[in-house]
């Protein structure tokens, strides 16, 4: 979702974010599944298969509706010549939105006139289509239970977790939380165990699973990738996105626009 005012000039950059986001995904959907970019000399193969955040085993997945990302964080800054460009993305587990949120409040209390003034886009519609669009593509739809998955209190940016979470309605999970059965994820409960349908997650690719990933992390849930592949449970974003993270990978991203969406890259 893109907070920026449709009518005013920054209509150029929700533009760009947008075409990049869509990007993006379609590079991940190729990477992971027909390698088109690298057998066709687009993206270097050894960009790919050596970067540490490419996940073998992911290969061949492809996540529900087809959607690797659903949270995108950019990094912006304005050239010398007033155009803007993109420094840097931040795809795997983006932080930022509880922190937005809280801010947005907290100003908008304060200078309701500058907002309405500037015309502020509002942020309620935009969580509202994160939610329905995770709503929508989870296996129940729906009646989906939808979690927030949090490496815990220790982490620093743990405060917009709970924040987050909480306003969205969303239970906040720690790893130990979870259990995989029969490639399905449940919720502990005291009532028992709960399913689970989809999972906003805020930890790195290779914490998430010390069954297929790393094996020494304690906050991941063991066989979330099996129930990943199995298509039981929605993952946001999509577990093997930290490849897109590459500082390499900009680079081509001119061409790989022209290549998959037949566009210049704005």
């Amino acid at each position: 979702e893109v907070f920026f005012d449709r009518m005013g000039v920054d209509a150029p950059i929700e533009a760009g974010v947008l075409q990049r986001t869509r990007l993006l995904n379609a590079v991940l959907g190729d990477t992971y599944g027909p390698r088109h970019l690298l057998t066709e000399g687009v993206l270097p193969a050894s960009l790919v298969l050596q970067h540490p955040q490419y996940l073998r085993a992911m290969h061949g997945v492809v996540p529900l509706g087809g959607v690797h990302l659903h949270v995108a964080a950019f990094e912006l800054t304005r050239g010398p010549d007033g155009s803007w460009r993109v420094l840097g993305q931040r795809l795997q587990a983006p932080s930022g939105l509880g922190y937005l949120l809280e801010n947005r409040l907290v100003i908008g209390s304060q200078f309701p006139e500058a907002f309405r003034d500037l015309r502020v886009q509002r942020l309620a519609a935009s969580f509202q289509g994160l939610l329905q669009s995770l709503v929508r593509l989870s296996p129940a739809t729906e009646h989906s239970r939808i979690v927030l998955l949090t490496p815990g209190p220790h982490n620093e940016t743990y405060f917009e977790h709970v924040y987050l979470a909480r306003y969205l309605g969303f239970p906040l999970v720690e790893g130990q939380d979870l259990t995989v059965r029969d490639d399905t994820v449940f919720l502990k409960t005291v009532s028992g165990l709960k399913r689970v349908h989809a999972i906003l997650r805020r930890l790195d690719d290779d914490f998430c699973d010390p069954v297929e990933l790393r094996a020494d992390s304690a906050l991941g849930v063991p066989g979330l990738l099996g129930a990943v592949r199995a298509g039981k449970v929605l993952v946001a974003n999509a577990l093997g996105s930290g490849l897109l993270e590459s500082a390499a990978l900009p680079c081509f991203l001119p061409g790989i626009c022209r290549h998959l969406l037949g566009e210049e890259l704005a």
